[in-house]
């Protein structure tokens, strides 16, 4: 049997904070009280998450006009 994948909705929801907390965290975003942070950080560990690093790819290439680049487009 497959080890379900944990997700950042899976650790927000179970450090009781939001998605945008958890990501403030892995990312390493000082906005972050530091009781919060040690919550997130104990439920990560807790639940063995690890970013998805597809998803943080494809977060992160967005352009400044909100599209996704393409190369050969202009």
């Amino acid at each position: 049997m497959e080890k379900q994948t944990i997700t950042i909705y899976d650790v927000a929801r179970e450090a009781g904070v939001s998605m945008a907390t958890v990501s403030r965290v892995v990312n390493g975003n000082p906005n972050v009280k530091p009781a919060t942070r040690k919550k997130v950080l104990e439920v990560i560990d807790k639940l063995d998450y690890r970013p998805n690093a597809v998803a943080r790819g494809l977060a992160s290439k967005k352009d400044d006009h909100g599209r996704g680049h393409h190369p050969g487009c202009h």
